[in-house]
């Protein structure tokens, strides 16, 4: 089911921005601007969920110590120096 919205309401810059984007993708704006919003949304969508997850599992207690997760991280940045 596609439903239609009524508008979208940019400012002067941003709209040139979209068409020269649009115009370099061969695409029309309004192509552009509504796959724009869908990855936004699915992006936000991703990060609720990911934050409730992590609620989730922090009410039931199943936390790792903050020492432990910054030396796993020293130890990945370290390797990647090497």
């Amino acid at each position: 089911m596609s439903l239609k919205a009524t508008s979208v309401r940019l400012d002067e810059e941003t709209l040139q921005r979209v068409g020269q984007m649009a115009e370099a993708m061969d695409r029309p704006r309004a192509w552009l601007m509504a796959e724009a919003i869908k990855q936004y949304v699915a992006r936000e969508d991703w990060f609720i969920h990911e934050v409730e997850k992590g609620i989730e599992s922090a009410d039931k207690g199943k936390l790792i110590d903050h020492s432990d997760i910054k030396a796993k991280w020293d130890a990945k940045r370290a390797a990647q120096m090497d």
